[in-house]
């Protein structure tokens, strides 16, 4: 049986007087794969090919390195709220960037850099950064960090970082430095916004007004009374209310200013870089005798206070005998460990260098000391 009948077909016509015989049968070949293939099922399209991502231990990336250390974890760690063997020890605060992560948190660490922990989970500053150039500060049962932020909802802001909930508690709105203090108890942070100083009590979330002490810089020492305030080439010592105890000039003249200050957490000592007064160099001021004074010239970065007393610490880098895959040695991280009674100094090899494609890691401070 035909399918088309050109007898009988109304084009018969056209087709005897204006086809040629192969125009007709190209025409018949048409209509019958038309009519054929009504019934058909699409063809299946082809497979896209599907690009496989490249490891996050690949070859190109820093966290190769555990193809030398099976050992460590490749998930990234997490610091727990509470956990004994995490908080025997003293530890690093630190700020860093996990590799396969688009945005840098805090992390700590035990003193040789091993047990890296993250605190605070990258999709926790989403629409959030932490303003790095403010040294946060951790409460001293370890529960809170009290941190400046930079926010798309409230702009600059000081929030505190709940490990046990795992939340951010905004205190307050403002700018400038922060300066952050703990009370003995945890119950209390002090800090300046926008040119004034608060108290904010954290089991009531209630923030007041404090006197303001002026500085560059303030500090609560260990007594719990008094507060150390960083003027430009001096320090004044004020009460817990903010009236001063006494006014110590450093006989520097007013060319220098004093950077990267830090008070030891035993209250023994000051450091600052000096600047102003020809090449920069390291500076250890006795509290108890401002008159005694260590001086050093400035080699690397700068040095920050150990959990032992009479220590400082200093990071540095050498090349490493391990090699990326591209055959470039890996840094290997380092402090020297400074002695300020006999000078001597001691390096102490970092652990978990470039763990999980870390690179370098920039040190805040050193907390969960223990009493000596």
């Amino acid at each position: 049986m035909s399918l088309i009948s050109v007898k009988n077909s109304p084009i018969t016509p056209l087709l005897t007087k204006s086809f040629s015989r192969s125009a007709v049968i190209m025409l018949l070949s048409v209509a019958t794969l038309l009519l054929t293939g009504c019934g058909e099922e699409p063809a299946p399209p082809a497979k896209q090919a599907v690009e496989e991502q490249p490891s996050r231990f690949s070859k190109d990336k820093l966290a190769y390195r555990h193809t030398y250390h099976p050992e460590w974890p490749k998930e990234v760690r997490d610091e727990v709220y509470g956990d004994e063997e995490t908080f025997s020890t003293p530890r690093i605060l630190f700020n860093a960037k996990v590799e396969w992560m688009k945005k840098k948190t805090l992390f700590s660490a035990r003193m040789d850099g091993s047990d890296r922990r993250r605190i605070i989970p990258e999709t926790a500053f989403e629409g959030r950064g932490l303003i790095g150039s403010h040294t946060p500060k951790r409460s001293p049962d370890n529960r809170y960090i009290a941190l400046s932020m930079d926010t798309t909802e409230h702009g600059f802001t000081r929030e505190l970082w709940d490990t046990k909930t795992q939340q951010f508690i905004l205190m307050s709105e403002g700018y400038g430095h922060a300066h952050f203090n703990w009370t003995k108890d945890s119950e209390n942070v002090i800090f300046y916004a926008s040119g004034k100083h608060y108290n904010y009590h954290v089991p009531t979330k209630t923030l007041t007004e404090r006197p303001i002490i002026y500085s560059n810089g303030l500090y609560l020492l260990p007594d719990g009374k008094t507060f150390l305030a960083h003027k430009k080439n001096e320090y004044w010592l004020h009460d817990f209310n903010g009236d001063v105890i006494e006014k110590v000039d450093l006989g520097y003249n007013n060319h220098l200013s004093m950077r990267s200050f830090k008070v030891s957490p035993f209250g023994d000592y000051i450091y600052f870089l000096s600047e102003g007064l020809g090449a920069a160099q390291n500076y250890w001021i006795n509290l108890s005798d401002p008159s005694k004074r260590i001086i050093l010239p400035k080699k690397t970065w700068s040095y920050f206070f150990s959990d032992k007393k009479n220590k400082v610490l200093v990071k540095f880098q050498k090349k490493s005998t391990e090699l990326l895959g591209n055959g470039r040695p890996y840094p290997d991280y380092y402090f020297i460990e400074l002695d300020l009674i006999n000078k001597q100094e001691k390096e102490i090899l970092l652990k978990e260098s470039n763990i999980w494609g870390m690179g370098d890691m920039y040190i805040f401070d050193v907390f969960n000391i223990k009493d000596e």
